[in-house]
């Protein structure tokens, strides 16, 4: 189970990837993000980099992402091909909104 806050940053995260995809950025290089800081920066610079960090590890914990840790943080992070699968499962209508998706998305794990 994610928490909602985990699921707002994997929507989010989900959302940049399909971009870089139809922006014909490789796939290899459409899911990574680099470091939690870079997430910070680019999707969520109103949250505290602490909180992005206890998010990504959530996600990592979880499956949805693979992290790599150094110096205390994230140093580097990537969707993974599961969080990638599940979010194409979701009915496009609830990837529409942020709060339509959080509502009906059910993690299997």
């Amino acid at each position: 189970m994610l928490t909602k806050e985990a699921k707002t940053v994997l929507y989010h995260m989900y959302k940049e990837y399909l971009v870089r995809r139809n922006n014909q950025i490789p796939r290899s290089r459409a899911k990574e993000f680099g470091s939690a800081e870079s997430i910070h920066t680019l999707l969520f610079p109103d949250w505290s980099l602490e909180d992005i960090e206890d998010v990504l590890r959530e996600l990592d914990r979880n499956g949805f992402l693979n992290n790599h840790y150094a110096d205390d943080t994230i140093y580097d992070c990537e969707l993974s091909d599961s969080a990638i699968v599940k979010m194409e499962s979701q009915k496009k209508e609830a990837l529409l909104t942020v709060a339509d998706f959080i509502s009906k998305f059910v993690p299997l794990w």
